[in-house]
């Protein structure tokens, strides 16, 4: 059965909205903090407000975007206890599932990650901050989706997507951020799942995880810093 066309072109709507703000996030245009005025983007976008409440309903399942207790939206800001207590759930479900991905992988699969990962690669290089996240959350997801288990798939998509709107904060914050790098921390985990080895795969998990956690901690000290300085 064919769709409404009203149905289909609000969901077109809705996406291309939420790719705007999105991509407004991850150039640092918008901060963290920052308060979402869905009448100021339906204006500034040219589209109904009811597109812009459906992409904000979705960046807010995404994790860039927050609604706080006065139910007013903002761009998605993680306390330190926040990303710690994130970390702890990410570790527990994203590690048990590299280990799967790892146990589980098919050739297809391995060709898969490969390609996915020369693309965010290409990205880092490019220095394409937009693209290297959105990459190397396809990445992950492509990992995720070797368990062949929907239910740790989605609670691995909310717990993991706003670790990865705090990427974009922190990058777009530091200039000097190294994209290349944090590329080259996931070869040694896309190696180990390439030779089926799960808890090789585990323990680079481990080793990147951590290393993401200190640029994460130097990022919550050196703001911390300046606003003391300030």
């Amino acid at each position: 059965m064919t769709a409404p066309s009203g149905q289909l072109t609000l969901t077109t709507l809705r996406r291309q909205v939420a790719d705007r703000i999105r991509g407004e996030i991850l150039a640092g245009n918008l901060r963290a903090g920052e308060k979402i005025v869905e009448r100021k983007f339906a204006a500034q976008f040219g589209t109904s407000l009811t597109a812009v409440r459906e992409a904000v309903i979705q960046l807010e399942a995404e994790g860039y975007i927050r609604k706080k207790p006065n139910a007013a939206t903002y761009v998605t800001e993680l306390t330190l206890k926040d990303f710690e207590d994130l970390l702890l759930v990410r570790r527990l479900l994203e590690g048990q599932a590299v280990a799967i991905a790892a146990e589980r992988a098919s050739e297809e699969d391995k060709e898969k990650l490969q390609n996915l990962f020369l693309r965010s690669a290409e990205a880092a290089r490019d220095r394409d901050v937009q693209a290297y996240i959105r990459r190397d959350l396809d990445w992950h997801e492509a990992v995720w989706a070797i368990t062949r288990n929907d239910w740790l798939v989605e609670a691995l998509r909310r717990v993991v997507c706003p670790h990865f709107s705090f990427a974009c904060i922190l990058i777009a914050s530091q200039k000097t951020f190294d994209l290349v790098e944090d590329s080259n921390s996931h070869m040694p985990l896309l190696q180990a799942i390439r030779r089926n080895q799960p808890e090789e795969a585990r323990r680079a998990f481990e080793t990147g995880l951590e290393l993401w956690r200190q640029q994460a901690v130097d990022y919550y000290t050196e703001a911390e810093s300046t606003a003391k300085a300030n």
